[in-house]
């Protein structure tokens, strides 16, 4: 989470643009060999999610943001990064 030092579009918009840049992060790891095809799909399909939502804060009240939205996509984010690390391991264990 980014904290509000140039207001509060512009700590959303970098929100979400640094949300996007996780799709090509995610499938890297894939191309690279280093995951197989469960890691991809999985990852995917959380960073999918996981732009949604930072799209769906960026795209509230222009100057403002709603704190639940905010606190959705903070949690997330936790989440996120742990699930992330398990789907690893589950990829690793089942190759």
């Amino acid at each position: 989470m980014l904290p509000i030092t140039n207001g509060i579009e512009e700590t959303k918009k970098k929100i979400f643009v640094y949300s996007m840049f996780m799709l090509p992060i995610v499938i890297l790891p894939y191309y690279i060999g280093f995951v197989g095809k469960i890691f991809l799909f999985s990852s995917l399909l959380l960073t999918l999610y996981y732009n949604y939502i930072c799209y769906d804060l960026f795209k509230f009240k222009k100057n403002k943001f709603e704190l639940k939205k905010a606190k959705k996509v903070f949690s997330y984010s936790i989440l996120y990064l742990f699930l992330l690390f398990v789907l690893f391991l589950i990829d690793q264990i089942i190759r």
